[in-house]
């Protein structure tokens, strides 16, 4: 298990639940331009976890624009992590305000679940280390991403 997440130093904790077992585990960073970046997890070769990060504007509503998404992966409810949160069964956006190269945005991240047999195998236990996840990635995440809080 790796201590960072694509640059981000999240600890290898936080990110074990959400893995199934196996050999190898990659992971595939891309830069989408300053603002924006993705991040791919596959273990034995089979992708697990897609994970994107952006600094949004202020004014957007990460939680509305990613809604369908949020749909798709089921049964999305509100969490307790940043500024804003939602966690669904197969994934899961956090948002929190912060000051980004001297102005006011928004960090969003979006956590999916891509394996048609995500761990943990049930849903209440996925949940809730979705949201684990979540709450221990996404300071970092800003942090990393030059936005302070």
């Amino acid at each position: 298990m790796p201590d960072a997440l694509c640059g981000v130093p999240v600890g290898a904790k936080p990110l074990a639940p959400l893995l199934p077992d196996g050999q190898k585990l990659d992971q595939s960073r891309k830069d989408l331009g300053p603002r924006s970046s993705v991040c791919a997890l596959s273990v034995d070769n089979k992708q697990t976890v897609y994970l994107t990060d952006d600094v949004t504007d202020a004014a957007t509503d990460p939680v509305a624009v990613q809604h369908s998404t949020l749909v798709r992966m089921g049964n999305p409810q509100k969490a307790a992590i940043g500024d804003d949160a939602r966690i669904a069964d197969q994934g899961g956006v956090a948002v929190s305000a912060c000051a980004y190269e001297g102005r006011r945005q928004k960090f969003v991240t979006l956590v999916d679940l891509t394996s048609p047999h995500p761990v943990p195998e049930r849903t209440a236990e996925r949940r809730k280390a979705l949201e684990e996840f979540l709450r221990a990635y996404l300071p970092k995440a800003l942090e990393a991403r030059g936005c302070r809080r």
